[in-house]
């Protein structure tokens, strides 16, 4: 793009104050973790700072929000003129109405009345299968994963095996996940396959 490296940092800097509150949530979390060798927390106070960031981060995340889509209405309404003067990329503008028109055939062969039954079976079976996933990890995940902690090492708390964070129960909820995603993607295949012959 042949674009200037100073303008572009100059403009990005007011990141800054988004990064700083995420950062400074992560590392008091980090330092609330912290136990000494009698098991006492070595920074007490961190949890609380914590909160406190992590209550700025979000407000801040809010407000960025807010002020973006305040300024961008308020470019729309004041540049209208110079926004119509810019002209269309045909090849967008093509492609765009091509996904288009596969996105309605898409939501046409997909109505649920429409779908043959085996397509019904494979989507219902894709919901079931992460319903079950979703709860076995809720309600039982003292029986998924074993108590991991970020200041935890593989080696001293996991015995050397990353593998071993996954306890039965998790590894079938693992199993039910990737069955979902495997019925989902293979429903969506079909799903798009025909929504291109329409």
């Amino acid at each position: 793009m042949d674009l200037d490296l100073i303008p572009i940092l100059i403009g990005t800097l007011p990141i800054i104050f988004l990064i700083i509150p995420t950062l400074l949530t992560g590392s008091f979390t980090y330092m609330a973790s912290v136990r000494d060798d009698d098991g006492q927390p070595e920074f007490p106070w961190a949890g609380t700072v914590s909160a406190i960031c992590a209550a700025v981060t979000a407000f801040v995340q809010f407000g960025s929000m807010v002020v973006a889509a305040y300024l961008l209405e308020q470019t729309v309404s004041n540049r209208q003129d110079e926004l119509d003067a810019i002209p269309i990329d045909e090849e967008v503008k093509a492609a765009d109405e091509q996904n288009e028109a596969i996105q309605q055939a898409y939501d046409e062969v997909t109505q649920w009345e429409s779908l043959p039954t085996w397509a019904k079976g494979l989507l219902t079976s894709s919901v079931v299968t992460m319903i079950t996933c979703c709860y076995m990890v809720q309600l039982f995940a003292d029986l998924c994963f074993r108590e991991y902690q970020l200041t935890y090492t593989i080696a001293q708390h996991l015995d050397g095996d990353w593998k071993n964070l996954v306890r039965p129960l998790g590894i079938v909820a693992n199993i039910l996940l990737i069955v979902s995603i495997f019925l989902l993607y293979v429903f969506r295949s079909w799903a798009m396959v025909r929504a291109k012959d329409v």
